[in-house]
């Protein structure tokens, strides 16, 4: 994951668990297009799983590298 905004997306995730969109654009201050489409993105690369409750989409952690942790490629 050579893109920073990936990485702080993770990392966020990864410390405080499952969050939605808007709490994600919300704490790490980015646009809401870029962290759906790096979402999108990771989730199709198998890092992150979502599940839909209403109209919002709660992303988590799904891939959990085993060395040092986390998963930065």
């Amino acid at each position: 994951m050579a893109q920073p905004s990936r990485r702080k997306i993770y990392q966020y995730l990864f410390s405080e668990g499952e969050k939605t969109v808007g709490e994600i654009t919300k704490k790490l201050k980015l646009r809401q297009p870029t962290v759906s489409y790096h979402l999108k993105m990771m989730k199709k690369g198998g890092l992150l799983s979502s599940r839909k409750k209403g109209r919002e989409v709660y992303y988590r952690v799904k891939l959990v590298c085993p060395e040092r942790g986390i998963c930065f490629g």
